[in-house]
């Protein structure tokens, strides 16, 4: 944040120098028009207090244009700022529910597989013939290698009546 008010600050210290820029650049044009008019030297002593007067006049009125300016150069980024400031934060909301959504699509997308897989296996289930055992989707386990027949029993993996092995 500090980052962007010192910019904010630099953009603002630019443009006042440029307006300031301009008005000199327009007051050293209208001297210009009015030194080619007349020789300095020319003058009385009361067209020097008038020309005196009216060149007071264009200063205060040059003054008041340039805080003019400035007030508007700093209410403008103020609002630069403010607009910047919602823009970011209307970024971080759509981030959020873009994430937000992808994640529910995602959650979604895997209860279907997972519904799909169930219905695949009950099918398969009441498809084969002969199984007097009705197997429910929540008895079939990843240790079971056929359905059909049920899960493996224990007794048939120990093998007491396997012949001794002999020493010799």
């Amino acid at each position: 944040k500090a980052e962007e008010q010192r910019k904010t600050k630099q953009w603002y210290q630019r443009r006042v120098r440029e307006a300031k820029i301009n008005i000199t650049k327009i007051k050293l044009k209208d001297a210009e028009k009015n030194m080619a008019m007349k020789n300095p030297l020319d003058y009385s002593d009361a067209e020097v207090r008038k020309l005196l007067v009216q060149t007071n006049k264009e200063k205060n009125n040059l003054l008041s244009e340039l805080k003019d300016y400035e007030w508007r150069l700093d209410s403008e980024s103020q609002k630069f700022a403010k607009a910047e400031e919602q823009r970011k934060t209307f970024m971080v909301q759509l981030y959020g529910a873009t994430e937000a959504n992808r994640i529910l699509n995602t959650e979604q997308s895997l209860k279907m597989q997972r519904m799909r897989k169930m219905k695949t296996q009950n099918k398969l289930l009441s498809s084969q013939q002969g199984s007097t055992k009705k197997v429910s989707p929540k008895n079939v386990s990843p240790k079971m290698i056929d359905p059909k027949k049920g899960p493996v029993k224990k007794t048939a993996l120990v093998h007491n009546n396997l012949p001794k092995i002999e020493k010799q």
